[in-house]
């Protein structure tokens, strides 16, 4: 695929629906939220059930997937920690630094993404990157978005087991297992499957709702952990994709492309319960993290463009 053909075939018809939320966003006073929980809590749960319960990846792929979004995490929290204690960031910033490069947007960027560079297996295998990255994020994001306090964090780590997503994947693994799904053609998957289906353009009309609302006047700030998310996150990605040995390359391919998605927005919301009123040097650990997710979305239009193509002319997974 040329990188002409990437832009227009994966990443245009991303950018075109964004455009419209925000448009909208500008242009209306669209509550984004009831939109929000529609997509957290019908829309993504029933997208998870139909792709697993339909899915012919095996469980050691989804294994080596799991290892592989920990491991991700893991390293970049490490990366963001060294270079952010480098360039004097501490406190809160340094905690928003390491969410901003540990956690990609998996979800609202990168499902329609995946979907849209490789087919069905790609929307799998997204969906389940989704999935063990928010145990990740309630886990270790929640400890460091709280300054490594064990009080209130508790509370927000048990918040992973109230989300549909976790039952909704739970329901279609055992279902499978007991040989219970029922046929593709059949009337619930179609239904389940059409439902789901519309979380696609949901999620990236939210993605556009919510660019309209950012503060960008710490643009500045944002070089940093874009460099972080955009230049160095695809680079572990491939390491790690090249270590696990994936047996499927499409969902090596995907793996990497997912970890090269923009930052992510649900530690967004972690670090405004956590450090909402800390200011460090003039800025809030929120607005650094907003203008984070702001700019490495703008500039992931390039980047994912050309990934993308090199990612399908690729032949060494």
């Amino acid at each position: 695929m040329s990188i002409t053909g990437a832009f227009t075939n994966a990443i245009l018809p991303i950018l075109s629906v964004a455009v419209v939320g925000y448009l909208l966003a500008r242009a209306t006073d669209i509550d984004v939220g009831s939109i929000n929980t529609l997509g957290l809590y019908v829309l993504i749960p029933a997208l998870a059930f139909h792709s697993i319960a339909t899915t012919t990846l095996g469980g050691g792929e989804v294994a080596k997937l799991g290892v592989g979004v920990a491991g991700y995490a893991v390293v970049m929290i490490a990366i963001a920690w060294g270079v952010g204690r480098l360039s004097g960031e501490s406190g809160p910033l340094l905690g928003a630094l390491m969410l901003a490069a540990a956690f990609p947007n998996s979800g609202f960027v990168g499902i329609p993404l995946s979907e849209f560079a490789f087919g069905e297996i790609g929307r799998t295998t997204a969906v389940l990157y989704l999935t063990i990255q928010n145990l990740v994020v309630y886990t270790l994001g929640v400890y460091i978005a709280s300054g490594g306090s064990d009080s209130r964090p508790l509370d927000a780590v048990l918040e992973v087991f109230r989300l549909p997503l976790i039952y909704a994947i739970a329901a279609a693994v055992a279902m499978r297992a007991l040989e219970l799904v029922p046929p593709a053609d059949s009337a619930a998957m179609e239904t389940v499957g059409l439902v789901g289906d519309a979380s696609v353009p949901v999620m990236l009309l939210i993605l556009g709702i919510q660019m309209a609302g950012t503060d960008v006047s710490a643009v500045s700030r944002s070089i940093l952990p874009s460099t972080l998310k955009l230049v160095i996150a695809p680079i572990v990605g491939l390491a790690l994709a090249l270590a696990l040995g994936f047996n499927n390359p499409t969902v090596a391919k995907v793996f990497v492309l997912e970890c090269a998605t923009p930052a992510a927005v649900i530690p967004l919301a972690l670090t405004i319960e956590y450090a909402d009123d800390v200011v460090v040097d003039g800025i809030t650990a929120p607005e650094y993290l907003s203008t984070a997710i702001f700019t490495t979305t703008v500039a992931s239009v390039g980047v994912l463009t050309v990934l993308v193509a090199a990612l399908h002319a690729a032949t060494f997974f």
